[in-house]
């Protein structure tokens, strides 16, 4: 007894998943080049980004502390911007060392000499310098310790 196998059917189905793979194989191709396509684009569209990304204002004191008791301290703050200019720039004593945006700033011209508080104890200065774009820097001082 003979066993017969229809090799039409096998054929047809044999052909039906190559065309599958192949397709599959298209698929994992074309969604291949995209994610390629899209890293690079991503890769330019953030290098253009930083090309053309105006940064805050830099920030600086001088001195920038000390743990050396004084009656008080003169401090000089400069800004220097290399955007489309300053729009402000302010300053707070604090006992505290954590900055917050509820301090209260008292406003300050660039280059200005500003006095520590003359009650004794340990200060940090908060300087906030915003530009027009309103790109904002806060520098926190180290610890300047005041009293006699």
């Amino acid at each position: 007894m003979k066993l017969c196998k229809k090799k039409d059917g096998f054929i047809a189905i044999s052909i039906i998943y190559s065309f599958f793979v192949i397709f599959l194989i298209v698929i994992l191709v074309i969604m291949y080049s995209y994610l390629a396509d899209r890293k690079s684009a991503n890769k330019v569209k953030n290098e253009i980004k930083n090309e053309f990304k105006i940064k805050a204002p830099l920030v600086s004191i001088s001195p920038t502390g000390s743990d050396e008791k004084n009656a008080s301290y003169s401090v000089k703050i400069t800004v220097t911007d290399s955007g489309n200019g300053i729009a402000s720039i302010g300053y707070a004593w604090s006992t505290n060392q954590n900055y917050s945006s509820a301090v209260s700033l008292t406003s300050v011209a660039n280059g200005a000499t500003i006095t520590s508080p003359s009650a004794q104890g340990k200060y940090y200065l908060f300087v906030k310098a915003c530009d027009v774009d309103q790109n904002c820097q806060t520098l926190i001082s180290q610890r300047f310790v005041v009293g006699s």
